[in-house]
């Protein structure tokens, strides 16, 4: 049993080499190996600890002979059980949908909605950006930014209890944010995708505020999932 065990073990690590292999197939590694780039990475960094005694564990059995036919060292039953966890992890990511707020839950409105109205439940219910569609589409975003840039430049006036967001309608397109930018990623973005996006800036002293998931990550169809940092906070 205890042979069958350690058989077990590695061939796991066999299944776990090659699936990092193919995962980091386009990445220069230096003369590191897979593994070792994993433990080192954002997405491994949980597993570093455990990995690195399932790493020595490994080059000692595969580095020395059986004695009396025995191997001389015998994973324990929970280690495997760690590392079989870990190629799973590795084989089936953990997808960044899954963590956003679904396109049925997001509270979003058009052109055509009242745009005191949308404040109001911005204020209530403490949304920072409310996603503006037309056609199945995003629109733009309606934020404190945008409101800020349009009194600015039309004056506080120009708001009544009848005013439509569409009044707006130039403000709101994302590529006229410039505090703040938004990322599209397609359904098979895994979570690490999402939480390395948040983690970085552009090349602009600028804020990703959220990540919109569609089918393949064009901006042209319909959002699946939206993501903001705290969809990705502590998980």
């Amino acid at each position: 049993m205890k042979n069958v065990r350690v058989e077990e073990f590695l061939d796991l690590f066999k299944q776990l080499e090659r699936l990092l292999e193919k995962k980091y197939a386009e990445e220069p590694l230096s003369d590191e190996s897979v593994v070792v780039h994993y433990e080192n990475s954002r997405e491994g960094q949980e597993h570093k600890e455990i990995l690195s005694s399932i790493r020595k564990i490994r080059n000692v059995l595969q580095h020395n002979p059986k004695i009396n036919g025995e191997y001389i060292v015998t994973p324990s039953v929970d280690l495997v059980d760690q590392l079989r966890q870990i190629v799973d992890e590795v084989e089936h990511p953990k997808l960044a949908i899954d963590f956003g707020v679904k396109a049925n839950q997001i509270f979003k409105a058009t052109l055509s909605s009242g745009l005191v109205r949308v404040i109001k439940v911005m204020k209530e219910r403490g949304f920072s950006h409310v996603p503006i569609i037309e056609n199945e589409k995003l629109y733009g975003v309606l934020s404190a930014y945008t409101v800020f840039e349009f009194v600015t430049e039309q004056g506080m006036q120009i708001i009544t209890g009848e005013t439509k967001i569409g009044a707006m309608k130039d403000y709101l397109p994302i590529r006229m944010h410039k505090n703040e930018y938004y990322l599209f990623m397609p359904k098979k973005a895994t979570f690490t995708d999402a939480d390395e996006a948040f983690e970085k800036r552009d090349n602009r002293p600028r804020r990703l505020v959220a990540i919109f998931i569609t089918a393949t990550g064009s901006p042209d169809e319909p959002i699946l999932a939206m993501l903001t940092p705290w969809s990705v906070v502590g998980k």
